[in-house]
């Protein structure tokens, strides 16, 4: 059963997303700034016994909701790209977390927002849960295996994503939204079109006019077969953080 989810994933990669080299965090003032602890935010890598980093916490002091945000990045990004989105929600009294799968490939750690749920089990009550790209679709079948009320799922939030072949979500009763830039290179209009049967009929659906595959997270250097983007990063993060609390609300 893993080994056929290891081939699964290491071929949906390779041939949906296609591979390309690893992004840095490179748009460091933005993941810096993220990245540090303040009087109102705690930032903190969690890892398990034996050093294996399981995700990155991002930890209100004060609270405003029982209600949190898990991240699941895009395949071979570094996820401290997404630590602005995470921090965001953070600053806004909301608990976050940008899970760290091994060798940054969503496959090998599925099951990475059980360790977020768990950390957390006594604070957070439900999760709305985003993925980027290939971190999308792991999400979706994270969010598949964990359908019951008392898994504590109350979003899914696909960025530039859509499930694999071998994941239905048609019949679940979360909020579901499905965000993607009309110049992405690598989620194309197609793509979003063709994978609508697997999501419910009430699917939010938002076009992001002029945004791109890589203004999903942050980093200046354009992922490989993507399109440059026609809006700001700002603006393209503006839509995602608007649709994610949304559901947070």
């Amino acid at each position: 059963m893993i080994l056929t989810k290891l081939i699964r994933g290491f071929v949906f990669a390779s041939v949906v997303f296609s591979f390309h080299q690893s992004a840095v965090a490179d748009a460091q003032s933005e993941v810096d700034a993220a990245m540090t602890s303040s009087p109102s935010v705690a930032v903190f890598q969690k890892r398990n016994f034996v050093g294996v980093s399981l995700f990155f916490g991002f930890e209100p002091i004060a609270p405003i909701s029982n209600r949190g945000v898990i991240v699941y990045p895009g395949a071979f990004q570094d996820p401290r790209a997404y630590a602005p989105i995470a921090r965001h929600f953070a600053d806004q009294g909301y608990y976050a977390a940008v899970v760290t799968p091994p060798f940054n490939f969503g496959f090998l750690g599925t099951h990475y927002g059980t360790y977020v749920k768990n950390h957390w089990r006594d604070d957070v009550a439900d999760w709305v849960v985003a993925g980027h790209s290939l971190g999308g679709t792991v999400a979706a079948l994270w969010v598949d295996s964990n359908r019951a009320p008392s898994d504590g799922i109350a979003g899914l939030v696909l960025l530039a994503a859509y499930p694999d072949a071998l994941t239905n979500l048609s019949d679940i009763q979360i909020p579901v939204t499905s965000i993607w830039g009309s110049v992405d290179g690598l989620t194309t209009e197609s793509d979003i079109e063709g994978s609508k049967n697997q999501l419910p009929a009430n699917t939010n659906y938002v076009r992001i006019e002029g945004g791109n595959h890589t203004q999903f997270y942050y980093s200046d250097t354009l992922q490989n077969n993507d399109n440059p983007a026609q809006i700001s990063r700002e603006a393209q993060q503006l839509i995602v953080e608007r649709e994610i609390a949304a559901m947070l609300n």
